[in-house]
């Protein structure tokens, strides 16, 4: 084929692709989900998780880092806040957008690049660290006596930072081969006179073949690849957990009812523990936050089999219900952010006394002031 025919191909899908732009949702209509879901139901559950968030770090650092399970549930409480505060910055960000559409800095820049590729990656980290809490706890089930001695503080930390590392690092060339140039947006104008209006000159990023490819790159790997590893291992400690505290149960009934001594027998057969009631609480603890997490991914990985099933999406076209689609699994991303404050709350018995002595305190000193 020929280089004038390439270019011609080349210029009909470009024309396609901007054709099928508002075929499912207008342009009108993706103005008013912005306003709606990106801006106003974002933004609120942003502010929840950040507020949330950071009386769970507080929290756990006043519990103590004990062991690597307090340490694995901080930094998910890190990484939570890093989710629900970049999501909150790029909600802003679109409200400017909508406020001061003359802006010479393109409220994009932050809100659609930065902010959301940031919050994305905090995102996927915070998806493998909840996987590592959930092995813990198998591993805390299955091998009781062991489970300190395999999963110490110095190897909680290691895992927890090659976790960081691996995912910035696949995701840094995106930030790094994007260029931020002055874009002329409309060109200068006669008025007469021999005076002319200057043009409208935007601030904003460029993308190139590089930064194209390594974003395709990096979300093959680190978005769909390490993701769906980590949401295998994930159902499977989920359902690991709940047969374990199923079978828990059993046999403690079977004990109070007389039967210890078959009871003992069947937990050494099967391999499974008569937990304490303070392991009980740590394993529903985690289950319900594995749980949590696997119904929130599920728009997610519904968007990316949408994105690559459906004929041209992954090349640009039907842009706006491909932003849609990504915004309703950005918007359960952040709801799993906020909503781990309640199964703490719930199920961790200290998590609940502290966090009501710190209110009590609180309104003790805002009564006698």
């Amino acid at each position: 084929m020929s280089s004038e025919g390439k270019e011609l191909t080349l210029d009909q899908q470009s024309r396609w692709i901007e054709e099928t732009k508002s075929w499912y949702i207008s342009d009108e209509l993706m103005e008013y989900l912005d306003l709606s879901l990106t801006v106003t139901v974002h933004g609120i559950f942003s502010v929840a998780g950040v507020m949330s968030n950071i009386v769970n770090v507080v929290i756990f650092v006043k519990l103590g880092l004990k062991d690597s399970m307090s340490i694995g549930l901080l930094t998910l409480s890190l990484t939570d806040l890093a989710v629900t505060a970049l999501q909150l910055a790029s909600s802003l960000s679109y409200m400017v957008k909508l406020i001061y559409e003359s802006s010479p800095l393109d409220p994009w820049l932050f809100g659609g690049y930065f902010f959301s590729w940031s919050r994305y990656v905090a995102y996927l980290i915070s998806c493998w660290i909840t996987t590592v809490i959930s092995v813990e706890r198998c591993f805390c089930v299955v091998y009781p006596f062991t489970v300190r001695q395999m999963f110490t503080r110095s190897r909680c930390v290691a895992v927890l930072l090659a976790i960081c590392v691996t995912h910035v690092g696949v995701h840094l060339p995106v930030f790094i081969y994007a260029k931020l140039e002055w874009v002329e947006q409309s060109p200068p104008q006669f008025v007469g006179n021999d005076t002319w209006v200057s043009g409208r000159c935007v601030f904003t990023v460029i993308f190139n073949k590089d930064s194209a490819m390594w974003e395709i790159l990096s979300d093959m790997i680190a978005g769909i690849s390490l993701s769906v590893i980590s949401q295998l291992i994930l159902i499977i400690c989920t359902v690991w957990m709940i047969y374990s505290l199923k079978a828990s149960s059993k046999i403690r009934q079977q004990s109070e009812t007389g039967h210890g001594n078959d009871s003992l027998k069947a937990s050494k057969e099967g391999k499974t523990e008569v937990l304490s009631n303070k392991e009980r609480r740590l394993v529903k603890v985690v289950l319900f936050m594995a749980i949590n997490l696997s119904a929130c991914n599920i728009p997610r990985f519904v968007t990316i089999a949408v994105h690559h099933i459906l004929p041209g999406m992954n090349l640009g076209a039907y842009q706006n219900l491909d932003t849609l689609f990504w915004e309703i699994s950005y918007l359960f991303g952040t709801i799993c952010c906020t909503t781990n404050t309640l199964v703490y709350y719930t199920l961790n018995t200290k998590y609940r006394s502290l966090l009501k002595q710190m209110l009590l305190k609180r309104h003790g000193n805002t009564s006698d002031s």
